[in-house]
Formats: C-alpha cells, structure tokens, sequence
C-alpha cells in the first residue's frame, strides 16, 4: 500500500442522476423549440413585411448556391429546395433570435418554478446566516 493512500476505502455514493422524465422533456425541446420559432418567424416576416417594415435587402428574396455545390451526386434536389424557399435568410435570423427568446422565457419559467417548488436553499446541516449589522465606513 503506498504512502498516501487510504487504509480505508469506501464505495463513494453515486451522484443522484436526472430523472429520466427530464430527460425526455429536455430532448422534445431541443425538437419543439425549433419547430415553433420557424413557424414564429415566418409569422413574424409576413406581418413584417405587409406593415412595410424596413428590412435589409440582402437578407430578403432567393437565396443563392454556390456552382460548385451543385457537382456534389445527390445534392441537387436539396439544392432545389433550398434555392426554391423566398426570405431563407431573413427566416433563419428571425428563427435564430426566436429561439433565443423561447429559451430564455422557459429558463425564466424554470427558475421561478424551481424556487417556489424546490428544495430549500440551505438544508439541516449548514451554519445559519450571521446576524452582523454592517455600518458605514466613516474616516
């Protein structure tokens, strides 16, 4: 046995895992989020557009395929796809922003849900809070 090793070794305890509830909900979310801010987004860029909002040019219209990814076998009805959807670019940035909005809504929601529902912020074996008066500093 070497120097610094214990004589003693317990089994450590396993860390507690997630349930697996939420871990399902987690990956129907990394699915539904998406799904509801494209939908989100092409809701948004038609009332945008019919209230005549100015929106950048660039990002409006077709988009457009490099040559060279239409050599790749296969690619082409993809391409097509991609080639045939008006506002892609404008959609992706308003999909992007949305789910950066959804997901800071549902973070918000799960903190206040946590801290009305959750375990207490200390358990039975911490120290309770020092009860020191903090004057102000005077020279």
């Amino acid at each position: 046995m070497s120097r610094y090793s214990s004589a003693s070794r317990r089994p450590s305890a396993r860390a507690p895992q997630t349930p697996a509830i939420w871990r399902g909900i987690g990956c129907l979310l990394i699915l539904i989020v998406p799904a509801i801010a494209w939908l989100l987004a092409g809701a948004a860029l038609t009332s945008l557009l019919s209230a005549g909002w100015p929106l950048p040019y660039q990002l409006l219209g077709y988009p457009n395929v490099p040559q060279a990814l239409w050599n790749i076998p296969g690619a082409s009805p993809i391409l097509l796809f991609i080639r045939g959807q008006q506002h892609l670019y404008m959609k992706l940035v308003l999909t992007a922003a949305s789910i950066v909005a959804i997901s800071a809504v549902l973070s918000l929601l799960y903190a206040l849900i946590y801290r009305v529902a959750g375990p207490p912020r200390y358990g039975p074996l911490d120290l309770p809070q020092p009860q020191v008066k903090v004057g102000r500093y005077k020279r």
